[in-house]
């Protein structure tokens, strides 16, 4: 597919998708010709993501899971759960079993901070680069934001629950 873009950023960009097998590709040109680079997607829905590189390695494979696929997960105690609501979302609404709460506007901060600092601050330990972790909000959007700026970090086996809060409490 091509698609002929025009923004207040680019005045003529030229947009390339294919699809193949679950593996999306994006190439957008500039009059600069400046590739971008997206993740692997192991679901049926393709995320298209932009502005990521990876220079020398493979990209960072993001999941889209389902309700029972997370409930697996819950009993299993296999897997780290990040909720990236916010504190008043969360008194709100209620929380997911087994997550904890890292905001999203802190997520940057938290995920450099030394595993001492994340341990004191968050209550648990900060996760190794190759810990399955679950990220969850209220709708799936924000979760696939926190998933992308983790895997630009080097984690390498997340997951982004896109059912979210309202998905989970849909199916009680």
């Amino acid at each position: 597919m091509l698609n002929i873009l025009r923004s207040k950023f680019s005045p003529f960009m030229v947009q390339m998708r294919y699809f193949s097998f679950g593996i999306v590709v994006n190439k957008q040109f500039t009059k600069t010709t400046k590739p971008m680079i997206l993740y692997k997607t192991k679901s049926n829905l393709c995320s298209l993501i932009q502005n990521r590189s990876f220079a020398g390695t493979s990209p960072p494979s993001i999941t889209d899971i389902n309700y029972e696929r997370l409930k697996k997960f819950i009993n299993q105690n296999e897997v780290l759960i990040i909720d990236v609501r916010t504190k008043e979302e969360l008194a709100a609404t209620g929380v997911l079993p087994n997550s904890y709460n890292i905001p999203l506007d802190e997520l940057n901060t938290a995920f450099e901070l030394t595993p001492d600092n994340f341990l004191e601050k968050y209550n648990i330990p900060k996760p190794d680069k190759d810990q399955k972790i679950v990220f969850s909000c209220a709708k799936g959007i924000r979760s696939l934001k926190a998933c992308r700026y983790v895997a630009d970090l080097g984690y390498k086996n997340l997951f982004n629950y896109t059912e979210g809060w309202f998905g989970w409490e849909s199916h009680k």
